[in-house]
């Protein structure tokens, strides 16, 4: 364990004594609470980046042609399904 000094907006950290006091009966686990608090938003977003990654395509493309090209897809999948 390393202790380390933080500054937390007021609301936060009303919000964290508030959650502390409800789950542990009081404020003396605040850093247990805020550990887990750290470790599942970690989670959390470590699971979003197995995501879909950019493909470079070597140019910008406009709204409207990636609009186009999605209208063309379509027209050709409805094709398929008759």
């Amino acid at each position: 364990m390393v202790k380390t000094t933080i500054m937390l907006e007021d609301k936060l950290y009303r919000e964290l004594v508030n959650e502390s006091i409800k789950e542990y009966g009081s404020t003396r686990k605040l850093s247990l609470l805020i550990n887990k608090r750290l470790k599942a938003n970690r989670a959390r977003t470590s699971k979003r980046k197995i995501g879909i990654k950019p493909i470079r395509l070597g140019r910008h493309i406009t709204e409207k042609e990636i609009e186009k090209t999605i209208d063309e897809g379509w027209t050709e999948a409805v094709k398929w399904s008759v």
